[in-house]
């Protein structure tokens, strides 16, 4: 229990970071190859292309676990002022709309995995499946997907314990 606790807590962070890493080493490695060598590496480029790739997909997810996103608040604080409720059913309400987009993402990025599985094709340079590559948007849309149902889910104990609280 406490393993899924950390992860929850930190997945998008940890994956995030190593992303970061390999594409910050691999850039370094590809301009200290250039411009002190004079030769270049065609696999080191790609690789940290990929890298970045991913790791747009998994900070995507890790704004959502933080909501870090764009957002517009304007609205959600002026409900607050008259009732706490209609500021959750608000929230409520932009979050089922985000997750039914999200839903459609988590559909076709897995149509379009499967077709680049289907097709077999490699990469130019590593000679990397490209499914692979494209594994990384289903990631992103799946973990926030789970964020955003994470979110609807404390707001309607958020509404619930203003009820209650309200009746006492």
């Amino acid at each position: 229990m406490r393993v899924y606790k950390h992860l929850d807590d930190h997945i998008e962070t940890y994956l995030s970071t190593i992303l970061l890493l390999i594409f910050s080493v691999l850039c370094i490695v590809q301009v200290v190859m250039r411009y002190i060598f004079n030769e270049s590496l065609t696999w080191s480029e790609e690789l940290s292309r990929y890298a970045f790739v991913w790791f747009v997909y998994t900070s995507a997810a890790y704004a959502v676990r933080y909501q870090r996103h764009v957002k517009f608040s304007f609205l959600i604080h002026f409900s607050e002022k008259i009732t706490p409720i209609l500021s959750g059913l608000l929230k409520i309400t932009a979050l089922l709309f985000w997750i039914s987009f999200l839903v459609f993402l988590d559909i076709y990025s897995i149509k379009l995995v499967m077709t680049q599985f289907n097709t077999g094709q490699l990469s130019p340079a590593n000679h990397i499946p490209m499914y692979l590559i494209y594994l990384g948007m289903p990631l992103g849309a799946f973990l926030m997907t789970f964020r955003v149902v994470q979110h609807i889910v404390f707001e309607l104990s958020e509404i619930k314990s203003y009820i209650t609280k309200e009746q006492s």
